[in-house]
């Protein structure tokens, strides 16, 4: 079913909250994204962020309010340790908008904080969480680093947040210290936020992200798994078996594992580009072999490298709640060698368009790169596998609107009935 302005109406206007007014990362994309189907479906919509400046063009025809802020990183260190535990002036804002504007009709989306928002938003949000939905796109409400991740090893970590074991982990990308102000806040968030008396609706992006979530000990009332949309780069199958180069697309990172794609690309003795921008970017250019770097690229220039490539390779140390880039490249038609740390790991094998292996174990990943180098035939039927079947794990944009907005009214309803 496709959603018509008759499913719509009872709403009468979305509040989007995102850290930002641009579609920086995956989760100010699809803010952005949500607000244009909400748009498309004749909904008023309010876009509250925490930085207003520069806003995108998907903004026009929206009540934009907020904050000219910056992020904590660009701020004075004593300033962001004050405003990332609770900015004050932001829980001020949006409470001064919900009184002069709220009604029982108006419905909320929030999706990242942890920017410049902060826990402080949900104080700001406690009296209509009831009609409140809540995209988790990583960790961070359970998570005091936001990656259920030891950064300081590249790998996952399965301490319960904020047991003792947590606690005394140094799994910062920082410094202890700054694990410390992690922790303070992650308290703060968990008095704010009261997940298990909350009447928000909190969603997830796979299955396995909600059960870990469950397993943390996170227990809200109201919890949904809603998949990313996802647009293939192509709408026709790139003919990766005609292909030699190999192809990463993400953060020039340890934690993405660019090192790693780079490495087993030279030892295979085969091209590779990366597209991304990142901390390994000096060392890479000094790697040898047949990488090209070809820096931060749009939809467009990823297009060009795609068709060029004979796989995507995403090869995280760190856990991948969703992992855009996956689908993306084999709804395209690219067949895509992928860590076993990404949710979509097993799902891409047991659909025949994937391959996985283990981050640890740097041989794996060279031995996948030389057969998906030499082996024509397999590299059809995976192109042609994740062509037809990779849109099975994503939704469409008008499918992902659609399941929020049964949300929406299902809130609306049940506050209405109480």
């Amino acid at each position: 079913m496709t959603c018509t302005r008759d499913h719509v109406e009872g709403i009468e206007r979305i509040v989007v909250i995102h850290d930002f007014a641009t579609p920086e990362g995956g989760a100010g994309v699809l803010a952005i994204q949500a607000v244009q189907e909400y748009r498309r479906l004749g909904i008023p919509v309010t876009y509250f962020a925490g930085a207003t400046d520069g806003a995108c063009e998907g903004l026009e025809g929206v009540d934009l309010v907020g904050l000219h802020a910056n992020r904590l990183l660009d701020t004075s260190p004593a300033l962001a340790m004050m405003q990332g535990i609770h900015n004050r002036a932001a829980h001020n804002s949006l409470k001064r908008w919900i009184a002069s504007h709220d009604t029982e009709n108006t419905v909320y989306h929030l999706h990242n904080w942890s920017q410049i928002l902060s826990p402080a938003i949900f104080a700001a949000l406690a009296d209509v969480e009831n009609r409140l939905v809540v995209t988790c796109h990583d960790f961070f409400n359970i998570c005091p680093n936001g990656g259920l991740t030891d950064f300081s090893r590249a790998q996952p970590c399965n301490f319960k947040p904020l047991s003792l074991r947590c606690l005394a982990s140094q799994c910062d990308r920082r410094s202890g210290l700054h694990k410390m102000w992690r922790v303070a806040r992650q308290v703060h968030l968990n008095r704010l936020a009261r997940p298990v008396r909350s009447k928000a609706t909190f969603t997830f992006l796979h299955d396995r992200m909600r059960t870990k979530f469950e397993d943390n000990g996170f227990c809200a009332h109201r919890m949904v798994t809603i998949p990313n949309p996802v647009e293939p780069w192509s709408r026709s199958r790139i003919l990766a078996e005609q292909n030699r180069e190999f192809l990463f697309v993400g953060r020039l990172g340890s934690d993405k594992g660019a090192d790693l794609a780079a490495a087993a690309c030279i030892q295979a003795g085969v091209p590779l580009t990366l597209v991304g921008e990142g901390e390994l970017e000096g060392h890479l250019r000094q790697a040898g072999g047949e990488l090209r770097l070809a820096g931060w690229c749009n939809r467009t220039e990823i297009l060009e490298h795609a068709r060029r490539a004979r796989a995507l390779i995403v090869p995280s140390r760190v856990v991948e709640p969703f992992g855009l880039v996956i689908l993306e490249a084999a709804m395209s038609g690219l067949p895509v060698i992928v860590s076993e740390r990404a949710y979509l790991a097993g799902d891409c094998e047991r659909l025949g368009f994937g391959q996985a292996f283990d981050p640890a174990e740097t041989r794996s990943l060279t031995e996948l790169v030389k057969k998906i180098a030499t082996d024509d035939a397999t590299v059809a039927q995976m192109s042609s596998k994740g062509f037809v079947r990779a849109s099975e794990l994503a939704s469409s944009a008008a499918e992902w609107s659609e399941r929020y907005i049964g949300l929406f009214r299902n809130a609306i309803a049940k506050r209405q009935m109480a």
